[in-house]
């Protein structure tokens, strides 16, 4: 390369590459080397000629790089270009560029590193894999930032106009030294600390956090690296965590809180039989004729429990069950409460609800508590079932009459009462009773006995009424244990969260190392009680509504 001055003073290079490189690559480099050194020199205003009509075009936008090789080169170029107030490319042929073309040949021609009067330059790397000069802290060339007020004060003892500015950059700069114009913090845990614009901070943080040696730490930590590491930005500490909530691969990872996001939410009755909690349990032990599964509906008030055995449990088993044992004995509900099944929640047996005027409830999915009624019950019951059975445990269904009569006539804490007395005001006769006689069965005497039957039926209400205060006394010192760990996590519609993965929708073959929740889901609706509706980002809705437990705010 030749370099003429306004003054006709020349300056000479010839530039060798220790790395293979294409002829146009070789154009590059010395396009590069050539505008790096007129702009040490000092230059301003520059005109380029070259033989090469790729890199003229391509510089002047005629021509499009066609690989990103070439693209790297181009950029490169036009990065030192901007720095110059005027600089102009021409094509010339390739005889008005003789004194050029010789130093090239002498560049390659040398195989030793030799003293010559024209000085030689090797390069050991392409220019592409340099740090670009417009990325050098504290260069002219980059944008103002928190940095600039110091650095002009510590260099050129600029200060503002405001008084109250000038004191402050005066006191934070005596933290602060520059070496080869570059800013560096003098530190408590290490000597000098290199001060980074926001655009190096960023890499800086994207290669700590999840690099080659990235960790996907969280934001603590992460400040922490960058310190030991040896940078400094005013703003590091807040960086650091938002980056590190906003790292998708930590945010699918995380852990689940085990923490409620929502106070508790009581589900009561106001009179017995009114509401229903019915769920499935199963698979069992096989008892004769296949019977595997048991149907189990607990009602609400008075804590009753109607159970049958079944090998199968479809919408027409459903429909029985509840014709049977509830509508015959009790008369009609006004509300059944169940899970998400395919036989509670098939059209079949959806209209046979309608046709009797009953409303039907579905818990949330993967959320248990909002049939808690009936999981309790049905907790109740497989643990006394084991209590009966020993090897033979397929003999469940013959135990199932004894285990519901022991349920219904044992007083629950709840109501202070038994289900049985709830249900037909008095105590039932127990066999024990029978066995080992009582004043009540002892000192039978039919007459009076009817009468206090009679005068128990007309006690019940009072009873009911009782039993229903105390239900909800002990419903408001449940809930205020439960609150007190509560931590709230509510969602607004348009929200983005993810939601948590299950058995069903985990990631095949992933076991263990899968994540733990899967999205983004866009909240769509607010059904109130934790509960929302969510819709993909494909804008397909979910089916049927998510607790605040299973999800979690995603940020982008």
């Amino acid at each position: 390369m030749v370099i003429t001055s306004p003054t006709g003073e020349l300056a000479s290079r010839a530039v060798r590459c220790n790395f293979r490189a294409t002829n146009n690559e070789a154009e590059y480099e010395a396009l590069i080397a050539g505008l790096t050194l007129a702009h040490d020199l000092g230059a301003r205003n520059l005109e380029v000629y070259s033989d090469s009509q790729l890199i003229v075009n391509q510089m002047q936008g005629d021509y499009q790089a066609r690989d990103s090789k070439m693209t790297r080169y181009m950029n490169v170029a036009k990065t030192i270009v901007e720095k110059f107030d005027d600089c102009k490319l021409a094509q010339i042929p390739r005889e008005e560029n003789c004194h050029a073309d010789a130093l090239a040949n002498l560049g390659s021609a040398l195989k030793t590193e030799v003293s010559t009067s024209i000085p030689l330059l090797i390069l050991q790397w392409p220019a592409t894999d340099k740090d670009l000069p417009n990325l050098e802290v504290a260069s002219a060339d980059v944008a103002p930032n928190w940095m600039t007020p110091i650095i002009n004060y510590l260099r050129d003892d600029l200060l503002p106009s405001n008084r109250r500015e000038c004191r402050k950059i005066k006191q934070q700069a005596a933290r602060f030294c520059l070496y080869e114009d570059k800013l560096y913090r003098r530190s408590f845990s290490s000597p000098y600390l290199r001060c980074i614009t926001p655009e190096e901070a960023r890499q800086v943080l994207m290669e700590l956090h999840h690099g080659e040696c990235g960790s996907h730490s969280g934001g603590r930590s992460l400040v922490l690296r960058a310190v030991r590491a040896g940078y400094y930005w005013p703003t590091m500490s807040n960086d650091a965590t938002r980056f590190a909530r906003q790292c998708d691969k930590c945010q699918r990872h995380a852990q689940v809180s085990k923490l409620p996001p929502e106070n508790l939410k009581s589900i009561s009755s106001s009179w017995p039989f009114m509401k229903w909690g019915m769920d499935i349990v199963g698979k069992l032990p096989t008892a004769p004729a296949q019977k595997v599964f048991l149907l189990v509906m607990t009602d609400y008030f008075s804590k009753w429990v109607e159970a049958e055995a079944f090998s199968q449990v479809t919408d027409k088993e459903v429909r029985g069950f509840i014709w049977r044992n509830i509508i015959c004995k009790f008369g009609v509900p006004q509300e059944i409460v169940t899970d998400n099944g395919p036989q509670f929640t098939s059209n079949n047996f959806k209209n046979y609800c309608i046709t009797w005027g009953i409303k039907l409830s579905f818990a949330t999915p993967r959320h248990p508590q909002s049939n808690g009624q009936a999981e309790s019950s049905n907790k109740t019951i497989i643990q006394m079932l084991k209590k009966r059975l020993e090897s033979a445990k397929g003999k469940w269904v013959e135990e199932l009459p004894g285990v519901l009569w022991a349920y219904r006539t044992t007083s629950k804490i709840a109501t202070g009462e038994t289900p049985y007395s709830l249900v037909y005001g008095m105590e039932a006769v127990v066999p024990s009773e029978v066995t080992v006689k009582t004043i009540r069965t002892e000192h039978l005497q039919y007459q009076e006995n009817e009468e206090l039957m009679k005068l128990d039926l007309d006690l019940l209400d009072e009873k009911r009424e009782t039993a229903r205060i105390q239900n909800w006394c002990y419903q408001q010192d449940i809930a205020r244990r439960y609150n007190k760990n509560v931590r709230t996590r509510t969602f607004q519609v348009g929200e983005w969260v993810l939601r948590r993965v299950f058995q069903n929708t985990m990631e095949r073959g992933a076991g263990k190392l899968g994540p733990t929740w899967e999205g983004p889901y866009k909240i769509t609706e607010v059904r109130g009680s934790g509960a929302y509706k969510l819709q993909d980002k494909d804008g397909k809705n979910q089916p049927n509504s998510w607790n605040a437990l299973h999800l979690k705010t995603y940020q982008f």
